[in-house]
C-alpha cells in the first residue's frame, strides 16, 4: 500500500520470479551426481523449509516496473525486498519472520533471518547461496531463528565462495553454535555427496562493538554504517561471555540510492542522525494497544507481572507518531513499514490508523509493506 507517493515497487510472485530469477540449476538440482543430489535436495527440504508467510493483495501501484533479474549488468540498480515483515517471535498467518533482501547490481545482502527466510528467498527469485553477506540487527529469536536452514540449504547448494555474518556482540557465537547443531546432518551428507567442503570453511560469523555511528563494512558497492540504537536502553544488559548485547540500525548507502533499516528500536536521536536524507527508510513498526491488551490479560490469567515487558514495548519500539517524528526528522524520502508487531492472534492491521499516526509529522510517501514486496 503507497501513501503520498507512487514510488516503483511491484510484488513478486512465485512463479514470475523464479521464471526472472531463479539459476537453472534452482529447477534441475545441483549436478555432480543428480540422483543424489536431487534425493538430498528432498531429503534437506522435507527438514528445513517450513511454510512461509501467505502472500496478500498485489500492491496497487499500476506504474511499478518489474525489478531487474538478479546479476543484472547495471551496477547502480538496486531493490529492497521484504521476505518477512512479522514482528515479535510468534507465527503469523500472513507474514513471516523479520527479514530483509537488498541486491545491489549483481550482489545481495541480507538483513536478519527469521524463520521461513531460505523459502522466502526462493519464493522471490534468489538462491540463498547468492547471498554476500548477513548482517543481524540483533539477536531476538524471531530476527534469527531461520539462520540453521539458511546455513545447510546455502551450503548444499554449493555456494562457490565463503559468506561472512556480521551484528552484534554474539553473532560470532550463534554462527558457531548453529554451525555445530548441523553438525550431524552435515557428516551424513559429506558421506553420501563428496566434494562438499566443511560448513566451517562456508561460514563465520564476526561481531561488531558499536555504540556512535561508524563504517563497519565496504566491498566497493555498498558502504554500511551502524548505531546502537535504544531497542535494549531500559535493560540491564549482564556482560556475557561474548559482552554486552546490543542493537544495531544499519545504513546501506551506494550508488544513486542510501536506505536505512531501523531494526528494532525505539525513539532514538542516533538512529534519526543515521537516517538523515536517506532515500529509504524500512521501519518496524508495533500495535501497542493490542501488544498491552495482551500482556494485561496474560497477567490476569497468570498473576505474573508484565510492566517490564510492557516498559519495553512502549519505549523501545516504534508507534506510528513515532515513526512520523522520526522520518520528518531525518528529511527521509520515503518509509517503508515493516516488522509488524502486532499480539499473539492478532494478523490484521489497521491501515487508516497508521498511516494518521505518521500523518501527524510526516507527509512524505509511507509503504505499508508485505511479505515479498519489492522497492
Amino acid at each position: 500500500m503507497d501513501a503520498g507517493g507512487s514510488g516503483s515497487r511491484r510484488r513478486l510472485h512465485e512463479k514470475d520470479a523464479c521464471a526472472a530469477h531463479c539459476p537453472q540449476s534452482l529447477h534441475r538440482g545441483v549436478s555432480m551426481n543428480s540422483n543424489i543430489s536431487r534425493l538430498a535436495g528432498l531429503i534437506l527440504a522435507s527438514v528445513f523449509m517450513i511454510p512461509g508467510g501467505a502472500l496478500a493483495a498485489q500492491a496497487a501501484d499500476s506504474r511499478a516496473k518489474p525489478a531487474p533479474a538478479a546479476g543484472s549488468p547495471a551496477s547502480a540498480t538496486s531493490r529492497i525486498v521484504l521476505l518477512g515483515t512479522g514482528g515479535g517471535p510468534i507465527a503469523r498467518i500472513g507474514r513471516s519472520q523479520p527479514a530483509t533482501l537488498l541486491q545491489v547490481g549483481t550482489r545481495a545482502y541480507l538483513i536478519d533471518v527469521g524463520e521461513g527466510t531460505p523459502r522466502q528467498m526462493v519464493r522471490a527469485g534468489v538462491k540463498p547461496s547468492a547471498v554476500d553477506a548477513v548482517f543481524f540487527t540483533h539477536l531476538h529469536l524471531d530476527h534469527t531463528a531461520g539462520l540453521m536452514g539458511f546455513l545447510a540449504l546455502d551450503w548444499t547448494d554449493r555456494r562457490q565462495k565463503p559468506v561472512e555474518i556480521y551484528g552484534p556482540p554474539g553473532t560470532q557465537s550463534l554462527v558457531h553454535d548453529t554451525l555445530q547443531a548441523l553438525k550431524t546432518g552435515e557428516v551424513i551428507y559429506r558421506l553420501q555427496i563428496p566434494g562438499l567442503p566443511e560448513m566451517a570453511s562456508v561460514f563465520s560469523g564476526h561481531d561488531w562493538e558499536v555504540t556512535t555511528a561508524r563504517e563497519v563494512y565496504r566491498d566497493g558497492t555498498i558502504t554500511v554504517r551502524a548505531v546502537e540504537n535504544s531497542h535494549y536502553s531500559t535493560m540491564q544488559m549482564p556482560r556475557t561471555d561474548h559482552g554486552i548485547d546490543r542493537a544495531y540500525s544499519y545504513r546501506f548507502d551506494m550508488p544513486g540510492r542510501s536506505v536505512v533499516i531501523t531494526g528494532d528500536t525505539g525513539p532514538s536521536r542516533a538512529v534519526e542522525e543515521l537516517a538523515r536524507g536517506a532515500d529509504v527508510l524500512v521501519s518496524e513498526l508495533i500495535d501497542l494497544d493490542s501488544v498491552i491488551a495482551s500482556l494485561q490479560a496474560r497477567k490476569a490469567a497468570t498473576g505474573v507481572d508484565q510492566q517490564p515487558l510492557i516498559d519495553h514495548m512502549e519505549k523501545e519500539h516504534l508507534t506510528p507518531e513515532n515513526i512520523g517524528r522520526l522520518a520528518a526528522a531525518a528529511g527521509v524520502k520515503r518509509v517503508v513499514l515493516t516488522h509488524f508487531g502486532t499480539a499473539p492472534g492478532v494478523e490484521a492491521i489497521d491501515r487508516d490508523a497508521i498511516i494518521a499516526g505518521i500523518r501527524k509529522h510526516y507527509q512524505g510517501p509511507v509503504d505499508l509493506g508485505e511479505d515479498l514486496a519489492a522497492y
